[in-house]
């Protein structure tokens, strides 16, 4: 009887995907590191019995490892925020989780009909200035006005890509994102709110201004940065905003904060970058901004919370379709619901037994918007 194929590359991404070291898996299974390291570089296929402790271990199926990864997401196509503060053991293991994210997310789409992917390019880049054009003309071609935007999240999955959460790979990782055929974006859920629009708006603006880049430098992450504050706050309106005085206001950069939902701190630099506070006034500002802590400032609660959708309503679409099977998209994948779950951010929903009452409806098409 022929045996299954074996795919090295399937084992290591479920072990980095898990966050297990070779050291440690094979301290689970009754292996050594060198002959896991073997498996997952090397023509070798393990025992049966080796094969299910693996599988048990990594919270995937047998399956799994017969089934080619293919295509999986390289480094360099990442955009990492502060790439050079990541531990690499974090590096690969976002890789891995992404390049299972655009595995489920395919399987979605047989499925349900995702929003068409309808992201501009803008790039290539080269000064603070393109940026900031950049961030207007995203705002035109969306037809966002020039009014706050209630959810960058929104606008993003709208456009066709899928945010999810780092979860627990690192507190060093602020946020990346990998532009493929459908870009996805992988957040710290952990910021305050106004640190976690910023970061969506810093990785748009990767999206529709270095496609193709690679990024992590300081040049291509200021650029960021600067897509990321007018994207969020448009040059004419800060200037309506603030009168410039003698004396900073801190009554509207608290009111900028609110309406724009953007922090205290990046409102300060882009008062100075428009001339409406003087360099005294902004070491004075930033004095005053660190003295009170740059975790967390004043109002962070009274900033909208950002709450990716796109992935949670798909779930909640299949639940409602197919039930408690959520059409079989576990099994297909040969990934748990649990680790499917934790890469997308809905394990609350992925558990919740009330699926169980709609096993026996009729399944239909459905569209996420």
């Amino acid at each position: 009887m022929n045996t299954p194929e074996f795919f090295g590359d399937s084992l290591r991404i479920a072990r980095l995907t898990s966050g297990i070291s070779l050291q440690e898996l094979g301290a689970r299974v009754g292996t050594t590191r060198q002959y896991l390291s073997q498996l997952e570089t090397a023509d070798k296929k393990p025992s049966a019995d080796l094969l299910d402790a693996l599988s048990f271990e990594l919270g995937v199926t047998p399956g799994f490892f017969s089934r080619a990864i293919g295509n999986t997401v390289k480094d360099e196509e990442c955009h990492f925020r502060k790439l050079s503060s990541v531990p690499m053991y974090s590096v690969r293991e976002c890789t891995a989780r992404i390049t299972l994210v655009h595995r489920i997310v395919d399987a979605l789409s047989q499925h349900l009909e995702l929003p068409q992917v309808n992201f501009p390019d803008f790039g290539p880049i080269e000064t603070s200035l393109d940026a900031a054009i950049a961030a207007k003309r995203c705002r035109e071609y969306w037809g966002l006005g020039k009014g706050p935007i209630e959810s960058v999240a929104r606008v993003i999955e709208h456009a066709g890509g899928v945010i999810t959460s780092l979860g627990d790979i690192s507190e060093k990782v602020d946020a990346l994102s990998v532009h493929r055929e459908r870009p996805i974006i992988v957040i710290n859920s952990k910021k305050n709110s106004p640190r976690l629009r910023f970061d969506l708006a810093h990785e748009l603006g990767h999206m529709v201004m270095h496609k193709g880049v690679e990024s992590g430098c300081r040049d291509t992450e200021s650029q960021a940065d600067q897509f990321a504050s007018y994207f969020l706050l448009p040059q004419e309106a800060l200037l309506t905003s603030y009168r410039p005085s003698s004396r900073i206001s801190w009554q509207s950069i608290k009111q900028i904060k609110v309406k724009w939902g953007i922090s205290m701190r990046a409102t300060v630099f882009r008062l100075r970058q428009a001339n409406l506070i003087t360099p005294s006034q902004y070491r004075t500002a930033n004095i005053t901004l660190s003295k009170k802590g740059s975790r967390n400032e004043e109002f962070d609660d009274l900033v909208i919370r950002e709450k990716p959708e796109l992935l949670r309503n798909s779930f909640e679409l299949l639940g409602e379709t197919f039930g408690s099977s959520f059409g079989g998209i576990f099994e297909r994948l040969g990934i748990s619901r649990q680790i499917i779950g934790t890469l997308t951010d809905t394990s609350d929903l992925l558990m919740n037994t009330q699926w169980e009452t709609n096993d026996n409806v009729v399944a239909f098409p459905s569209q996420v918007t």
